[in-house]
């Protein structure tokens, strides 16, 4: 199974929520997660503002990086995503989607989820991506 993660569900895990989860997720041998420098650019962005100081200390963003670079696959962005999405910040992650191409995208984010699928590739949330992979939560 080929996923991608929204920036919201990195920085969730991040700030310690599905931590344990997410990890589980990662280090399975039947799912590729694929990220690219652009999200990990946003996400470098994200927790870096002061507000994430206290939420975030500087050991969980090494050991998050440490993650990311040793199980994800990283891919370029090759395709310039069409869609009818709220929010065209996050059309960059249907571009990546279509670029790899995924077989879902997990998103806790409304104007994604709201969509319901990108050009056939499903949008779910991580708790249906844990059912799915008989992952307790």
């Amino acid at each position: 199974m080929r996923i991608l993660f929204d920036t919201n569900l990195w920085i969730s895990f991040m700030i310690g929520r599905r931590l344990a989860s997410l990890r589980e997720v990662l280090y399975r041998h039947d799912v590729k997660v694929y990220v690219s420098e652009q999200e990990l650019d946003e996400i470098r962005n994200v927790i870096e503002r002061p507000k994430f100081d206290k939420l975030i200390s500087q050991e969980t963003r090494y050991y998050f990086f440490e993650m990311v670079y040793d199980v994800c696959l990283f891919t370029d962005i090759t395709v310039n995503a069409i869609s009818p999405i709220r929010d065209p910040k996050d059309l960059y992650l249907l571009s990546m989607a279509e670029s790899v191409p995924v077989d879902y995208i997990v998103s806790g984010d409304s104007d994604l989820t709201d969509l319901g699928q990108h050009n056939g590739i499903p949008i779910i949330k991580y708790i249906q991506l844990l059912d799915m992979l008989n992952i307790k939560h």
